[in-house]
Formats: C-alpha cells, sequence, structure tokens
C-alpha cells in the first residue's frame, strides 16, 4: 500500500478529508492542502500526488520567486493591518497592558521590567490576542448577518491560527476561521464567511455550492484569487 508522503517538494502535506466530492490542491504558506472526498483512500490520495506534481513544481516556482516576508521587529512605527487598513505600531511602557486601537495606531502597552526578548514576545502575545479577540467579534457578527440572508444556522463559531486554510464547517454545523482573515479587507473576510456558511447547504464544492456563493458574494472568483495571491502575506 503506498503511503501519503509527508512532504513534497519542501510542503508539508495536509489531508482534509470532507463530504466534498471531488480533489483539489491548495498551497497555504509552506503547506500543500489536499482536499478529498471522505471515503478517498491513502493510495488514491497518493496517486493523486503524483498525477498534480507538475502543478506542484509551478507552483512552487512561484513561491521561490516571491520576495520574502520581512520579520517584524515590534517596535513603533511598524505598520499592521486590519481589516484592509495598516495601522502604525506604538509601543509604550505601562502597566494597563495589552494593545488596543487609539488613534489610528495600534498602541502596545508593557510593562517597563520587560526587556529585550521577552518585551519582544510580550508585544508578540499581546497583539496576536488583540487580532483574535476582534476576529471573534467582527466575523461573528458578518456570520450572523450572512446567515439569515442565506437562510441556515451554524451550531457555533469560534477562530483559530490555522496553517493552511482559511474555514471550515464540519458535519455539526461549526464554523471554525483563521483569525488571521481579520488582517484581509472586509470584502475578502465576507468571502471567506460566506464560503463556510453555503457548505452548510452544499457540503462540498459543486456547480450549486458555487453558484450559492455567488448569489451572496458576486465577485467571490475575485475574492478568491486574492487570497491566493496575497493570502501569504497575513500570515
Amino acid at each position: 500500500m503506498t503511503a501519503i508522503p509527508e512532504e513534497v517538494l519542501g510542503l508539508k502535506v495536509e489531508v482534509v478529508r470532507s463530504l466534498r466530492r471531488t480533489a483539489a490542491l491548495h498551497i497555504v504558506g509552506s503547506d500543500l492542502q489536499v482536499r478529498v472526498p471522505q471515503d478517498l483512500g491513502d493510495e488514491r490520495v497518493a496517486a493523486i500526488l503524483q498525477q498534480k506534481r507538475p502543478w506542484i513544481v509551478s507552483k512552487v516556482a512561484e513561491l521561490k520567486r516571491m520576495p520574502p516576508q520581512k520579520t517584524k521587529e515590534l517596535v513603533s512605527g511598524e505598520s499592521f493591518p486590519y481589516l484592509g487598513r495598516n495601522y502604525r505600531l506604538k509601543v509604550q511602557d505601562g502597566h494597563q497592558v495589552g494593545v488596543c486601537l487609539s488613534g489610528g495606531y495600534l498602541q502596545a502597552t508593557i510593562r517597563p521590567t520587560e526587556q529585550g526578548e521577552q518585551r519582544q514576545q510580550r508585544i508578540q502575545q499581546y497583539l496576536d490576542s488583540w487580532y483574535k479577540t476582534r476576529a471573534l467579534e467582527r466575523l461573528t457578527d458578518k456570520t450572523n448577518r450572512y446567515a439569515e440572508q442565506i437562510g441556515v444556522s451554524p451550531s457555533g463559531i469560534s477562530v483559530r491560527n490555522l496553517k493552511s486554510r482559511w474555514g471550515s464547517c464540519d458535519s455539526r454545523g461549526q464554523l471554525l476561521f483563521n483569525w488571521n482573515i481579520i488582517k484581509a479587507p472586509h470584502a475578502i473576510a465576507d468571502y471567506v464567511v460566506v464560503h463556510e456558511l453555503c457548505h452548510l447547504v452544499h457540503p462540498n464544492h459543486s456547480k450549486d455550492f458555487w453558484a450559492l456563493v455567488g448569489r451572496f458574494d458576486p465577485a467571490y472568483a475575485d475574492h478568491r484569487d486574492w487570497l491566493k495571491i496575497s493570502g501569504r502575506s497575513l500570515l
């Protein structure tokens, strides 16, 4: 029996099985996500990876041509995205620690005793916490609004720092979103919400599914392409 490789051309392979009817490959960051029907065996998944190798080679070449993302130094003046706008970071000492959006800045307050590497780690921790909280708030609002329009009722909403997808919908109707999507413009976040809500009607990527997505996001193809091209910068 042929085993599914852990990596292909340096990309970590993640197999996602669901009620979909067809197989699809997506590259997100340094992960190769293989989305397949629930009952598709490992041997067939391995065969798909072999068949799609030329496509993977071309995509890896594209990634290598892209300029590497600059590591954030987490200092005042650096820019951070939120709902499609960039906000400058302002780091200050204080005892009411955390991050807030104030006066057009992302204001990070750190205890004066925390310096060096510990200070950098704390700023990152506070930023991640702020993004996660805002994501749950805004994505919940968007989900409730579009759920009413589509006529569906998800059983729950949660956010997580996912490595290789922007959202998911399980068989119980639970929606899970990548909180990094809150950094993207409103229209992109809306597309992800609509996409997952439509899976409550069509648990696949059939023509009927995409037609339903198109009813509530007529520009979904552009938004999907935006994520393919620019999504890496959000992670």
